[in-house]
């Protein structure tokens, strides 16, 4: 991986983090902040929701599958439309062909903003995030998840390893116990596991491994997400994708400031 890349816990002063922001300044014309909690805007997943509903149709069939044993706090980075060019970079990072491009600003993305909210995870959830873990593929069980080669040790947190049930395929987006097995690591202290998932569709595996890591002892668990999708053909999406036309992405602004 590139050398210039640093740390979490690097110094301010350092010009790496100049670099960083750099990379996230160029991608601000394409970045949408997650709305607000609305009437019709799901305060989990940022989502659409009917009206008169306190959570979407996607999360509350998690809530009620799991019994609410779920992550304590869900915090989309932007907004993903299927035809822009952050889902591209998503799309790229991994696979057979990666682009270094696309690694390149989502690493500086998640880091910038790891760096400057990682205290609102804390604050909402009571605890700082002692542990690390992606949601682990369910497309190609071989080696970790591309998320997981990407931020390597740069949060200085040790990471969960998890293992994958093979009868749910990729192409699953139901909530499903038993679909991960996450090893939590003997500790005489609490887990509070930080997941971090690069694209929420449905939101299915982040929760079903949320459920997983409380089911096997963590205390909290916070997921981050890169890009929550966003299908513009999907005719309730339009007014939100009306809502987010024109602002410009606001790198000092999370969902939980927003609310």
């Amino acid at each position: 991986m590139p050398a210039w890349r640093p740390s979490l816990t690097s110094p301010s002063t350092d010009r790496r983090w100049t670099i960083i922001r750099r990379y996230v300044e160029v991608q601000r014309g394409y970045l949408r902040n997650p709305l607000p909690a609305h009437a019709w805007i799901c305060p989990t997943c940022r989502g659409v929701r009917g009206e008169g509903y306190s959570l979407c149709f996607r999360c509350q069939s998690h809530l009620t599958r799991s019994n609410g044993l779920l992550a304590d706090l869900v915090l989309p980075i932007s907004y993903s439309p299927r035809t822009g060019q952050h889902h591209h970079n998503l799309r790229t990072y991994k696979g057979t062909a990666r682009s270094e491009q696309a690694q390149r600003s989502l690493l500086a993305l998640l880091l910038l903003f790891l760096r400057d909210h990682l205290d609102c995870v804390a604050a909402r959830t009571g605890a700082s995030p002692t542990h690390v873990i992606t949601v682990p593929s369910t497309r190609n069980s071989l080696g970790p998840h591309p998320l997981t080669d990407l931020v390597g040790a740069r949060l200085r947190l040790p990471w969960i390893v998890s293992g994958v049930n093979p009868s749910y395929g990729s192409d699953d987006h139901d909530f499903h116990a038993d679909w991960f097995s996450p090893a939590l690591p003997p500790s005489p202290e609490p887990v509070h596991a930080l997941i971090l998932e690069d694209t929420w569709t449905t939101g299915a595996r982040v929760q079903s491994l949320a459920y997983a890591l409380k089911a096997a002892g963590a205390t909290t668990v916070a997921a981050v997400v890169l890009g929550r999708h966003v299908d513009p053909t999907y005719p309730p999406a339009r007014r939100l994708m009306d809502a987010i036309t024109s602002p410009v992405f606001d790198t000092a602004r999370c969902v939980l400031e927003a609310d």
